[in-house]
């Protein structure tokens, strides 16, 4: 099974040094990640409005998103990438009909 996290948040700084900010830990982070089972992390941004973000992360394993969410690390890392507090939601595929 599959875990799909899903997290809005608002950046707390304008696009472009948001964006340094996020690649500049992800790319640091990301070994950890993989290691806790992260498959795919992908973000978009709201076109009509650029602080408004998306994220979504493909996960194998539970465990792993809650040991990786909650290091410190990562939560200092939202705590600075974000303005307040981001919607961060785990979700699982269905059987329902899909295209």
């Amino acid at each position: 099974m599959t875990y799909t996290v899903t997290i809005r948040g608002r950046l707390r700084e304008a696009p472009p040094a948001a964006k340094k900010y996020h690649d500049d830990v992800t790319r640091a982070t990301k070994d950890m990640a993989k290691q806790a089972g992260d498959l795919t992390h992908a973000v978009y941004l709201d076109p009509q409005d650029p602080r408004a973000f998306f994220g979504i992360d493909t996960w194998s394993s539970l465990e792993g998103i809650q040991q990786f969410a909650g290091s410190p690390q990562i939560r200092e890392f939202f705590g600075k990438l974000f303005d307040g507090e981001a919607d961060v939601h785990v979700w699982i595929g269905s059987d329902w009909n899909q295209w």
